[in-house]
């Protein structure tokens, strides 16, 4: 929008200029109002109103807001660079009044330029330069020599109503005289600005089903849901951008909800510039049950945020997902996802998930699908932990998405179960562009099982550089492939930068008969791979020989069992020292490996029941591999959502509960085998929702 120098904007006798719920992208003056402003009895109003201009958002260079003229500038973003949300050099203010409510502008400059000679300027819950707006010296050194401070919780007549058509204000509403009409008593009905303080927390959404969409913010700072039914085809979407920018913090709050029916909930909607000028975000989501439904997590997080996926199944089939892809040319494939992260750029953010299962099924099945990169920088950490995939195909699959770990963060996959046999050539359990670890960043996969088909993870290239870490450690690989780099010298390690492959088991897949640690390839000519090879064995023999039997085209430095090195098991840079093969952790320095981000609290599986009580006790998510003797006096045993490794074998006589009937629970788990038997016990066995990905399942119980 653009007045020229030479004409005259004129608002007169009641009249309405109203510019709302609009993005603007300029590379010049924005909204430019020209120099011959006159609002007189009317109404210029902004709101809801975002973009991105050289200097300001909205710019005037000269005129007048004389008596009865409302300014209104509610809800504007200012999101370039140094950018300011209005510029009013040679406008004066004369009689009339401007408001200012709920702005951000990215410079440290809020408006400018407005020169006072009568008339009010009423300011509430504004930000710039990154920090909220408090005092009237706040004021002072954003632009503004002259305001009227209102509390972020309040409400008051000057911001929220025409005043010439306003007949009174009472609990935040304005009731109109003859010739007002909307919320605002303005002259003609247009959108209006919510009248402030719209940071309440109302409490939960509970025990309801929904079966209609709906988009959930509205200037609130939480949104929860607590044993919800999201059904049918609906989507549920929680929008960062209208939640409360001025709030504390942000929570969003899934507890005990079903996704099911093609449901999707979508939570997100920040661009990277905008994340930084909203409250860091709090996603908690556990115990959640999806069939055939899916989250999407979309875009930015604002920095110090927190993702938590915890004690959670989700389930999608290809048939049953009403998950529409958004990259261009990929709109008409269907991947039946049961996690989607979309344009996912992690600042400073944790993003744990734990004790969760997905499944997928389908031929082109993805469990997780990754669309416009996936991004963690500023130390943010990305944790798949204690947690069991089963997809027919991929586990993590990216349309034309990359992958880019840096700025000291650290993207982990460790205690988990992958099972992705399929036996196409090219299809990889994991599968990204371009995989890039920089900034003295760690990519880690430790203590997990792979039982995979053609390869574990596909890249067009993988780079590691600036001092940054790969590391594969005690794992066990059942793949042809758990690298495979499609681009011709497409690997490289450059600035130091390290890979430690140490205890790792490698068998054959669903593919082939054959395992190798890469495909070939060869270090550029300004590569220089620092590699470390400990305690690796390959079908049962030492690995010996990394060149042939693991097919890795560069020298690697060989240790035996237990000859332990910084380097090699500790991400250097952050080490002080190493005392046999622990590390010792120089400052900045997190866990046992020093790594670069602290580690997120509530890993690993919850715990096994005490042994002192005789109360059965559900073990929620995690790996199993073996279920030990119980207690004497236990009457039984629980599993929710737990991952089998191994065949259990369970004999009932080895439950010492006299007279007691024991219960035997068995709750949306997976197995690869299954025996229970015994006799001369009154037995409850629950066996529910399970999926049996190998083995058998034998019953042998003569119940009394």
């Amino acid at each position: 929008m653009h007045v020229a120098s030479s004409s005259i904007l004129s608002l007169r006798s009641h009249s309405v200029l109203s510019v709302t719920n609009v993005s603007v992208v300029s590379g010049g003056g924005g909204l430019v109002l020209g120099e011959r402003l006159a609002v007189f009895d009317s109404v210029l109003r902004f709101v809801g109103v975002e973009g991105s201009a050289a200097s300001s958002l909205v710019r005037c260079d000269g005129g007048t807001i004389g008596g009865g003229g409302w300014l209104d500038l509610h809800d504007v973003w200012a999101v370039g660079e140094a950018s300011s949300v209005a510029s009013l050099s040679g406008v004066t203010l004369s009689g009339g009044a401007v408001s200012i409510a709920r702005c951000t502008a990215t410079g440290a400059t809020l408006v400018s330029g407005l020169a006072i000679t009568s008339g009010a300027v009423s300011v509430q819950c504004n930000r710039a330069g990154g920090r909220v707006l408090q005092s009237s010296g706040d004021y002072r050194m954003a632009g503004l020599s002259s305001v009227s401070v209102l509390p972020c919780d309040g409400c008051a007549a000057v911001l929220a109503c025409f005043d010439a058509l306003t007949a009174s204000f009472s609990d935040c509403v304005c009731s109109c005289r003859a010739g007002g009409v909307g919320d605002a008593c303005l002259p003609f009905d247009v959108p209006s600005a919510r009248a402030g303080g719209g940071g309440g927390a109302p409490g939960c959404v509970s025990g309801v089903t929904l079966t209609e969409s709906v988009t959930v913010g509205g200037g609130r700072a939480t949104a929860c849901f607590d044993s919800v039914v999201f059904s049918g085809p609906i989507t549920v979407a929680v929008d960062l951008c209208s939640m409360d920018a001025f709030a504390d913090a942000l929570n969003v709050t899934l507890r005990h909800c079903v996704l099911a029916g093609g449901s999707q909930l979508r939570i997100g909607g920040l661009s990277e510039s905008t994340a930084h000028l909203v409250p860091h975000v709090l996603v908690n989501m556990t115990n959640v049950t999806s069939l055939e439904g899916t989250i999407v997590l979309r875009g930015a997080m604002p920095p110090n945020s927190s993702v938590l996926l915890a004690n959670s199944t989700l389930r999608a089939t290809v048939g049953g997902s009403r998950y529409v892809p958004m990259t261009p040319d990929y709109v008409e494939s269907r991947y039946g996802p049961a996690l989607v992260l979309d344009g996912v750029r992690l600042l400073s953010t944790r993003f744990v998930m734990t004790r969760s299962t997905l499944v997928c099924g389908g031929g082109s099945c993805a469990a997780m699908l990754v669309e416009r990169g996936l991004g963690s920088n500023l130390s943010s950490v990305f944790y798949m932990d204690n947690c069991a995939v089963v997809s027919q195909t991929h586990v993590m699959y990216a349309l034309a998405s990359d992958l880019r770990v840096s700025g000291g963060s650290v993207f982990s996959i460790q205690n988990s179960s992958w099972s992705a046999p399929s036996i196409e050539y090219g299809e990889g359990a994991c599968v990204f562009g371009d995989v890039a670890v920089d900034g003295g960043s760690v990519l880690q996969i430790v203590s997990s099982e792979f039982r995979l088909g053609f390869a574990m993870l596909i890249a067009n290239t993988l780079t590691v550089t600036e001092g940054s870490w790969l590391v594969h450690r005690d794992n066990e690989f059942r793949t042809a492939y758990v690298v495979y780099v499609v681009s011709e010298n497409g690997v490289a390690f450059r600035d130091q930068s390290v890979w430690s492959i140490i205890d790792n088991s490698f068998k054959y897949g669903s593919y082939s008969a054959l395992t190798y640690m890469t495909n070939d390839w060869s270090p550029p000519s300004d590569s220089r791979p620092i590699i470390y090879g400990m305690c690796n064995e390959i079908r049962g023999s030492p690995v010996t020989n990394y060149g042939e039997e693991l097919n890795i085209g560069a020298p690697v430095t060989v240790l035996d069992c237990g000859a332990c090195t910084v380097d090699a098991v500790c991400f250097a840079a952050r080490t002080s020292s190493i005392s046999g093969c622990e590390c010792v952790c120089a400052a900045g320095g997190y866990g046992d490996a020093c790594l670069p981000a602290a580690v997120p609290d509530g890993l690993g599986p919850l715990p096994l029941p005490d042994a002192k009580e005789t109360e059965v006790r559900c073990v929620h998510g995690g790996s199993i591999s073996s279920v030990y003797d119980t207690d004497p006096g236990v009457r039984g045993l629980c599993f929710v959502n737990v991952t089998f490794t191994a065949a259990i074998d369970l004999d009932l006589s080895h439950f010492d509960a006299p007279q007691q009937t024991l219960n035997i629970t068995l709750l949306q788990c997976v197995l690869v085998g299954l025996s229970i038997k015994g006799s001369g016990a009154r037995v409850h066995l629950n066996v529910t929702s399970l999926m049996l990905d190998s083995g058998e399942l034998e019953f042998r119980v003569i119940l009394v």
